[in-house]
């Protein structure tokens, strides 16, 4: 490939002047022949840059985009709030710091009530759950927990009246901690909590329960809810893109499919008419999760797990459950990719920056990205673009939401941030800081996420990009 006569490999970057490209070359003429200069290459991002701007781009290897990095390094980073999880017993868990290291950044957290269908929680159960969520939080974790009564489908449940009261004895344990909460399983009814079957509670009890839960959940926090049919009659939808991310029943309920591929409607996930299709749109825009139950070929093999899970925009799996299932995909070669592209896989493919800022004045950043997984980010968090040269660090706040990036063709953007008026001269490299939304967790680098085509800094969990801005 040729650029004006010059040979592309010799260039290192681009210098666009009013849509004109200097080509800054190292060890090649500088002389292109005399004829038309080539087209500048497509900006990233929509930023409606005035004076000088710097442009890179990124080679990532990226599954939508043909490639197979399944076995690639970069399949083994372990992002927050997303993947497969391992299942743990939050009233009696122990040590977990060898999780991170299996590629887990989610545990399933069961808590079974059984011994209290008939009274209060007391002080004991509630202190077991707070060493558990500590313990979760020291191990750099989030967690699904569960609440439930009935350990198989023999067993019965606490009353309603009884759930509603376990629901706020359990709401200051639950606001306390939802930093390291990525969703709540529904729970409380029914077999294993999975609401199961139809005459364990009438639809307005099970509303009542929903509307309790979301009640004790801060606003930023997701229920799972085990079959779509239950979040459509008590809430409507399904979600689209003007409803989304907001404070709502309708917003802040997803799904939870514990029979994944287990027959055609899932063992009955989906038998309502038009359930699944509900179930795919709503999906786009709220937290999915689950686990296969049982073998069924062809339906639970490589090709249409793959394909239901991106259809589904899945974020959470377990990895331990149905043992037989995870070894089909294991030898059906699959299973790396699941691990892969379960959740979000955020890539920067270009940015575009400024060569030169003005205290006082605004930093426009142009990126494309590429969410090369099967869903959003679930949860809320901020979005910093970070200064940094020989005087120190700056952290610049910004509007953009990252959860806007769904998988889909790459998504240009442009990221601005205000400058401080007394912000020091000398250049200064562009980093991209995606922390928790919790200031407790916010600056604990193994919450923050990675994003490809970048440098990650594993003390800070700032992601830095190869640009200055002087």
């Amino acid at each position: 490939m040729h650029l004006g006569g010059l040979r592309a490999g010799c260039w290192l970057g681009l210098i666009v002047l009013g849509g004109c490209a200097t080509v800054a070359l190292s060890g090649c003429a500088t002389t292109a022949p005399p004829a038309p200069p080539p087209p500048a290459p497509p900006r990233a991002g929509v930023c409606a840059f005035v004076g000088p701007t710097l442009q890179r781009r990124q080679e990532v290897a990226l599954f939508s985009q043909g490639a197979d990095p399944s076995r690639d390094p970069a399949c083994r980073i372990v992002n927050p709030e997303r993947g497969y999880f391992a299942f743990r017993d939050l009233l009696s868990l122990t040590d977990l710091s060898d999780l991170r290291g299996l590629g887990v950044s989610v545990i399933y957290g069961q808590a079974l009530l059984a011994d209290y269908r008939d009274r209060a929680l007391d002080a004991a159960v509630l202190r077991k759950l707070g060493t558990s969520f500590t313990l979760i939080r020291r191990a750099g974790l989030k967690v699904l927990p569960r609440f439930y009564y009935a350990a198989d489908d023999k067993a019965a449940d606490a009353r309603p009246s009884r759930a509603l009261e376990h629901i706020r004895a359990l709401t200051p344990l639950l606001r306390e901690n939802a930093d390291v909460i990525a969703a709540l399983h529904a729970g409380f009814i029914g077999a294993w909590g999975e609401w199961h079957p139809d005459d364990r509670a009438s639809l307005p009890e099970r509303k009542r329960v929903l509307e309790a839960l979301l009640e004790a959940l801060p606003a930023n926090r997701m229920i799972l809810v085990r079959r779509p049919f239950y979040k459509q009659v008590a809430f409507g939808g399904p979600l689209d893109l003007a409803r989304a991310f907001a404070d709502s029943p309708l917003a802040r309920l997803g799904h939870l499919n514990d029979c994944f591929l287990a027959s055609e409607d899932d063992q009955g996930t989906y038998r309502a008419p038009g359930e699944a299709a509900y179930a795919v749109n709503d999906s786009r825009f709220v937290a999915v999760g689950g686990e296969t139950c049982k073998v069924n070929p062809p339906r639970s093999e490589c090709p249409t797990a793959l394909t239901e899970l991106e259809r589904h925009h899945f974020t959470f799996l377990n990895r331990d459950y149905h043992a037989d299932v995870l070894a089909g995909w294991r030898e059906g070669g699959c299973d790396d990719t699941v691990a892969c592209r379960l959740g979000y896989r955020l890539a920067v493919t270009a940015h575009e920056a400024p060569t030169t800022v003005q205290p006082g004045g605004t930093l426009s950043l142009g990126l494309t990205w590429v969410n090369d997984g099967y869903a959003r980010p679930v949860n809320p968090r901020p979005f910093f673009l970070v200064l940094r040269g020989d005087r120190g660090t700056v952290e610049l706040t910004t509007r953009f939401d990252i959860r806007g990036v769904e998988p889909s063709a790459p998504r240009p953007s442009c990221v601005e941030a205000a400058l401080p008026g007394d912000l020091t001269g000398g250049k200064m490299q562009i980093g991209l800081w995606l922390p928790d939304e919790s200031e407790a967790l916010r600056h604990d680098p193994r919450y923050a996420i990675r994003l490809l085509g970048t440098a990650f800094d594993e003390a800070t969990g700032i992601n830095w990009l190869d640009a200055e801005v002087d």
